[in-house]
């Protein structure tokens, strides 16, 4: 995995806590997360990385049909 370089020392200072900074790090972002999920909903906007799949459209070509051949 390709990491940039703020990635890299993101990682770095995050290994340098101590447990109880871990788990205030990670409560935190967990809240921001929370956050962010409940104003997105409260938006109602739909992500940009999603599409509507269409009906289920007929293939006849995909149909399964005994061949007959003389």
């Amino acid at each position: 995995m390709d990491l940039t370089l703020d990635e890299q020392r993101l990682i770095s200072e995050f290994r340098k806590l101590t447990p109880t900074g871990r788990d205030e790090m990670l409560a935190y972002a967990t809240s921001l997360v929370r956050r962010a999920g409940a104003d997105e909903q409260n938006n109602g906007t739909s992500p940009a990385n999603q599409c509507r799949l269409k009906s289920k459209e007929d293939h006849p070509e995909a149909q399964k049909t005994p061949i007959f051949t003389e």
